[in-house]
């Protein structure tokens, strides 16, 4: 995704990052989109519910495309699982 700005897109998470021990809380997930990856960074936080690898979801803030496209505490809406 090369786009800058505010964007929403849907994606699928890819990967999930913890955050060390002892750094600063700081979760990060990976969500492949049409456009490409974007990293999905959440500061101040360890863990967030519902989020895994595989899961649907739909984000919207800022990107920013330094040095590949990230996006910082987005509001994100996690679609519901069917069982």
């Amino acid at each position: 995704m090369t786009r800058s700005g505010e964007v929403e897109f849907t994606g699928r998470i890819e990967a999930i990052t913890l955050p060390s021990v002892g750094g600063h809380p700081t979760f990060k997930a990976q969500v492949g989109t049409e456009d490409g990856p974007v990293e999905l960074v959440f500061v101040g936080y360890r863990t967030l519910p519902g989020f895994r690898v595989g899961r649907t979801l739909t984000a919207r803030g800022t990107i920013v495309s330094e040095p590949r496209p990230m996006m910082y505490n987005p509001i994100y809406w996690l679609k519901a699982e069917t069982v």
